[in-house]
């Protein structure tokens, strides 16, 4: 069956001598996993699949197979502009990252594919803080999944408290009364938190995020994803950047 349909290039590496294996994020199917055959023998191609960019594909589909041939690709929107900015590369690629480590193969998702094709249109602003896109798309990722993070937060916001943790044993956003090696926020980033949540992503501003904890806020929710999809979440570029640290 011959499948087409937009998507985002997650990831590329190469496969034997000529060929690469590219991960794309598509409107149709999900994340699936294409071999382009001999696509480094044709440079004036191998861009269209760099990281992020917006593309047209078609490909052969076997059911039986979790690895499907690429026929045809056309780029929509290329993202290589980004490349100027090192924090927002680092953000468009974290939120790639994000996407594969949170998303099961071939199961569609049209609400977190308009949400990850925005939030890297917006990255192309001049003036936008790419810090403010990457804790929106988490915050929106957290409602899709089912496990709103601001919507925990939301109810403690009128205590008094200094620090917001997650309890690893039994998965509760809770207030720290005494010192516990839970993964933590402060107060000033659990307001922007809530904040950011609730206004549409192009109407966010860059003072949105004043002392906000990036590593904390990081940490954070890697633990809380960790829990609640029952696998180990790491927010790899953002980690190995060490961006915002």
């Amino acid at each position: 069956m011959i499948v087409s349909t937009r998507g985002i290039v997650l990831r590329t590496f190469n496969y034997r001598e000529t060929s690469k294996i590219v991960e794309i994020f598509t409107e149709n199917d999900g994340i699936v996993s294409l071999i382009a055959k001999g696509i480094r023998k044709q440079p004036k191609l191998i861009g269209i699949l760099e990281p992020m960019n917006f593309i047209f594909v078609s490909y052969y589909k076997k059911k039986a197979l979790q690895l499907h041939l690429l026929s045809k690709m056309e780029t929509i929107s290329s993202f290589h502009s980004l490349t100027k900015s090192f924090e927002k590369l680092t953000v468009g690629l974290a939120i790639l990252d994000i996407v594969r480590q949170t998303q099961p193969t071939e199961n569609p998702n049209l609400y977190l594919f308009h949400l990850t094709l925005s939030c890297l249109e917006n990255l192309k602003s001049k003036d936008i803080n790419p810090i403010v896109i990457l804790v929106y798309f988490i915050l929106k990722l957290t409602f899709d999944l089912g496990i709103d993070l601001a919507e925990k937060l939301i109810p403690l916001l009128n205590k008094n408290f200094i620090f917001i943790g997650f309890n690893n044993t039994n998965g509760e956003v809770e207030i720290l009364n005494e010192k516990k090696l839970f993964p933590k926020i402060d107060k000033d980033t659990v307001e922007q938190i809530v904040k950011i949540s609730k206004e549409e992503l192009n109407n966010i501003k860059n003072d949105f995020l004043k002392s906000f904890k990036l590593i904390d806020f990081i940490n954070f929710v890697e633990h809380y994803l960790s829990y609640y999809l029952s696998k180990t979440i790491k927010f790899n570029i953002i980690n190995l950047f060490g961006y915002g640290s």
